[in-house]
């Protein structure tokens, strides 16, 4: 069956929320709207009266559900886009914490072997990068180990290795020959993102002249923001073409400090992000990753000695927590998780959106915006095991089906 009918809905568009319903159509969004009506040979789902948003979009997370990207087995990264579609995700980058070179090569080659067979849950459109270039000063919970001055050798062994699917890298834009590796980045489709970063103020609008346009975890890993010295922070802050990832899980910045955050850069310049690692989703006092222990503290994972692993935050979590503490509406959380990260990839024609035409990647949210089921370009992935009861099953012919199953 190519066409599936998600009727009786509340969807979320860019600005607005409309009654109606959505048409899909050889795994594309053919119509979204008020007045959308079901074909006879399109199985049909009432949704009840349920919200029904663009599919999220994981651009910055290294794991979930006890599942590590971090990982030479491509195993590991489809059972961790299975899980994730629990949570809304319909997309994601493959999130690698540069270390050791060996190491690095293994896990990005070995890996990259996911992309041969068609998945089952969310789709990765390619890598993130987060290291190893990075400045020892801001390196947060990095091994000063894995860090080294950036490399375009080095670099470009790793654009090889994922076979030409690197879209993100983060890097300091103050070290020496990294004017290089922004020039090798961008020849090679990856965007350059700042971040684990001591950059004066200066230093970062010269990163942005050459290249740079995305800042990685603002507030976290990076030079703070003094009236004197602005610093890299507000660089980002005061320069409009720059897109800036913000973790809103409560911990890593105090909603007081976000929410100044999207009103300096707006809602369309801003994208949320986990920066997950594999035991987000969890409920538990104390975690392990990579050898470094951490006692959980709200939603962050939190060392010894005060530096900050990763979060344990789920991407829903992002948008309900954007409605709580944010200066904006439930259209504007969700972008923040959609249409933004779509556009830092270039993706804006195809994903993050109800348009019709954009792939027909989709998460529906019940009235708490907990998410009861997903879809990934047009096959639903994951339904609550609730709404199998609750939720209206699809029907096609006259006969039920459940497309989850």
């Amino acid at each position: 069956m190519d066409r599936l009918a998600l009727l009786n809905a509340r969807l979320i568009t860019a600005d607005a929320v409309v009654e109606g319903g959505l048409l899909v159509g050889e795994g594309r969004i053919a119509a979204a709207g008020r007045g959308v009506e079901a074909p006879a040979d399109a199985e049909i789902l009432d949704l009840g009266g349920r919200y029904l948003a663009p599919g999220f979009i994981e651009l910055h997370t290294h794991g979930g559900g006890d599942h590590s990207l971090l990982t030479e087995d491509p195993a590991e990264v489809e059972a961790y886009a299975r899980w994730v579609t629990s949570r809304g995700v319909t997309s994601f980058l493959i999130g690698v914490a540069g270390g050791e070179h060996e190491r690095t090569l293994r896990v990005l080659h070995r890996s990259a072997a996911f992309f041969e067979r068609p998945s089952k849950g969310a789709q990765a459109l390619g890598y993130f990068l987060e290291g190893p270039f990075l400045n020892p000063r801001r390196k947060g919970a990095f091994p000063e180990a894995w860090l080294r001055p950036p490399d375009v050798d080095q670099f470009r062994q790793y654009v090889k290795a994922t076979g030409g699917r690197l879209r993100l890298i983060t890097l300091a834009p103050e070290l020496p020959g990294a004017d290089a590796l922004i020039a090798a980045a961008l020849e090679a489709g990856a965007v350059p993102s700042m971040g684990h970063s001591d950059a004066k103020y200066e230093e970062a609008l010269h990163a942005f002249e050459v290249g740079v346009r995305h800042v990685t975890h603002c507030f976290n890993g990076m030079r703070p923001l003094a009236h004197r010295d602005p610093g890299c922070l507000g660089a980002a802050l005061t320069t409009p073409s720059v897109t800036c990832e913000l973790i809103l899980d409560g911990s890593h910045v105090h909603p007081a400090a976000a929410a100044l955050l999207v009103r300096a850069k707006g809602v369309d310049n801003t994208v949320l992000i986990t920066d997950a690692i594999p035991p987000a989703g969890s409920e538990r006092e104390t975690v392990e990753w990579e050898g470094m222990k951490a006692k959980v503290v709200g939603r962050a994972a939190v060392r010894e000695d005060g530096s900050i692993i990763g979060s344990l935050a789920t991407t829903d979590d992002l948008v309900r927590h954007a409605v709580a503490w944010l200066p904006v509406t439930l259209p504007e959380a969700v972008r923040m998780v959609t249409r933004n990260p779509a556009r830092v990839l270039g993706l804006e024609g195809s994903k993050g959106s109800l348009s019709p035409g954009a792939d027909a990647d989709l998460a529906v949210l019940d009235e708490e915006l907990q998410v009861a089921m997903t879809v990934v370009r047009g096959q639903v992935v994951y339904r609550r095991a609730e709404e199998r009861r609750d939720l209206p099953h699809a029907r096609s012919g006259g006969h039920e089906t459940n497309p989850a199953d």
